[in-house]
């Protein structure tokens, strides 16, 4: 992997962080995520029109519908996830992607799985479990199953899923944009962002004034629209890069070498914040982003 392509990465990944605190701090999750969202698709809307691109290839806008779907998804379970829990269980959790998406990526993309990759996967799901460990090994196992299972807890479960499938779908998207047009990925990356993003954003804004009491979001977004343009720009910043580097390189290496956002929101929840079991967290924190230094290994 090039230095540039790290440096992207690591940007992207600051951007990550930076959203999430703002979004995990605000008055109510959920609601600031709809207003987010809302910047970003006034952003979409601008982006497209000056980018004054015509797309001839019906495939790219399907794969940005399919991403956009599981983005919209993905913001709901992540802004529930943010309604219950501490960010520093969540966040590193919702992040540790790397463990399964290089298993699905060597199935449905062809990439290879390395002894380094299998060892990185085992201290992954070692972090997932450390953050349920409560002194007793068999414990341990219970509490982890019962968070899956539990009404709160699961929605950092549901958001790693979404995680996943969301990461292969953009790396196939964006695998094609690079095939079709390979002369500008910065351009082609900020077009699938804003493609899905307005499928994504456009769809969790109405779900939320479906469930939600339309007086109440609107008070919430009177308040918090500074918080959210700064998310939203930093959210554009995040994604925005990472689909540029997605279409350079292998998106095992991508996605491992992003998650070194889950130490600074481990820090920031436990230190900042002032959140419980801050050692235990983040050890697992340690050994995730150990997980990913094996990966990155192999890229």
């Amino acid at each position: 992997m090039s230095p540039t392509n790290i440096g992207l990465i690591l940007l992207s990944s600051l951007f990550h962080a930076l959203w999430n605190v703002q979004t995990q701090t605000s008055r109510n999750s959920r609601y600031f995520s709809g207003l987010k969202g809302l910047w970003i698709i006034a952003m979409g809307i601008i982006g497209i029109s000056a980018l004054d691109y015509k797309l001839e290839h019906p495939d790219l806008l399907l794969w940005a519908a399919v991403s956009g779907v599981l983005h919209g998804v993905y913001i709901l379970c992540l802004s529930k996830a943010y309604s219950n829990q501490d960010i520093s269980y969540v966040y590193p959790i919702a992040r540790s992607a790397p463990a399964f998406v290089p298993v699905l990526a060597f199935f449905l993309l062809g990439e290879t799985l390395s002894p380094f990759t299998l060892m990185a996967i085992a201290l992954i799901l070692l972090a997932i479990y450390i953050l349920h460990f409560d002194g007793h090994l068999i414990r341990g196992f219970e509490n982890l199953w019962d968070a899956v299972l539990h009404r709160d807890l699961r929605w950092a479960f549901y958001t790693l899923a979404l995680v996943v499938a969301y990461s292969l779908v953009d790396k196939r998207g964006m695998d094609l944009f690079f095939a079709y047009y390979p002369a500008q990925p910065f351009t082609n990356g900020l077009l699938f962002f804003f493609l899905e993003s307005l499928v994504g954003f456009s769809l969790y804004i109405v779900y939320l004034f479906i469930n939600n009491p339309p007086r109440e979001i609107i008070s919430i977004w009177q308040l918090e629209w500074r918080r959210a343009l700064m998310a939203g720009l930093a959210t554009l910043g995040s994604y925005g890069l990472i689909c540029v580097v997605l279409q350079l390189e292998p998106v095992s290496g991508v996605v491992t070498l992003r998650q070194t956002s889950v130490l600074m929101v481990v820090y920031w929840g436990c230190w900042k914040l002032g959140e419980p079991f801050g050692k235990q967290r983040l050890l697992a924190g340690g050994l995730m982003i150990l997980g990913i230094g094996l990966i990155s290994l192999n890229h």
